[in-house]
């Protein structure tokens, strides 16, 4: 049976909707990586390739990870500077401390408790000692306007499958990516800063050694 591709429908409209609110966040991203001994960086669900576009501008060494055929048909065209592969995020081809910064962005709440867990396992294993795992995900809901954001984020939530729906309402409840950041071991806090009105979260990660 062939497999379907769920992002078929969402690829071609993904980056319309959703760079003018994440460029200058995915820009500020390359720059708190850029300010720690980075070289060698993997974008793990690279989706349309935005954010390993900016990243090959910024001078790093950049791989992107997506399953999704029609994702890496757009990100191939958004940076040519940027090694792909399609391949499951969750257990990828790449050697143990192949590389210095692992990236995850708008990945981990897509998936069940149990997969996001089994991602981050994968990004840490692929990740030198005392690298870096940069993180932004949907946060938890802290007050109305994080709601009001939340809201919002149900309509290209929804878009992408009823699957894809639960599994995003299921992480923010959990409490969002401060909590799965804060609880993941072998990493302590290294920066963290909420966008907008702190419904997207970022955590950089950095592995013990």
């Amino acid at each position: 049976m062939k497999h379907l591709d769920p992002y078929t429908r969402l690829a071609p409209v993904y980056d319309l909707f959703t760079s003018p609110f994440l460029e200058g966040i995915r820009k500020e991203i390359c720059e708190l990586i850029k300010d720690r001994p980075v070289n060698k960086v993997v974008d793990l669900g690279c989706g349309t390739g935005r954010q390993c576009a900016l990243l090959a501008e910024y001078g790093f060494e950049t791989y992107g990870v997506d399953l999704s055929g029609a994702m890496l048909k757009k990100a191939k065209a958004n940076s040519r500077d940027t090694t792909y592969f399609q391949e499951d995020i969750s257990r990828t081809h790449f050697l143990p401390h192949s590389f210095d910064c692992a990236v995850l962005s708008l990945v981990l709440h897509e998936h069940h408790e149990q997969m996001q867990n089994i991602i981050l396992n994968e990004a840490l294993r692929i990740i030198r000692p005392e690298g870096f795992l940069s993180l932004l995900d949907h946060g938890r809901v802290t007050d109305t306007g994080s709601r009001i954001m939340h809201y919002l984020a149900h309509i290209p939530e929804r878009f992408a499958g009823k699957e894809h729906l639960v599994n995003y309402r299921s992480f923010v409840a959990n409490g969002g990516l401060q909590n799965l950041a804060g609880s993941l071991s072998g990493t302590g806090i290294d920066r963290e800063r909420g966008y907008l009105l702190n419904s997207l979260w970022y955590s950089q990660l950095q592995k013990k050694t």
